[in-house]
């Protein structure tokens, strides 16, 4: 899943595609422009034995990364 952001409408969009097409040939469906932009994703993930709480905590405290099981590489 691919989200795109149109320069002449400003409308943003989604398109599900292989990761080989992600930059091929993009229409707006709003305006039928090809002036547009792959936008950044942003999503949250949640893994068994964290709540929602535990990992809104670790994100506002800058982090969550204990550095003893992620495999980041900084040890502290």
């Amino acid at each position: 899943m691919y989200e795109y952001g149109c320069l002449d409408c400003a409308r943003q969009f989604e398109r599900l595609l292989p990761m080989n097409a992600a930059d091929q040939h993009i229409v707006c469906p709003f305006c039928q422009s090809t002036h547009v932009q792959r936008r950044l994703s942003l999503f949250a993930a949640h893994s068994r034995g964290e709540t929602p709480a535990s990992v809104a905590t670790a994100a506002s405290s800058g982090g969550g990364c204990s550095c003893s099981s992620c495999g980041c590489g900084s040890r502290s």
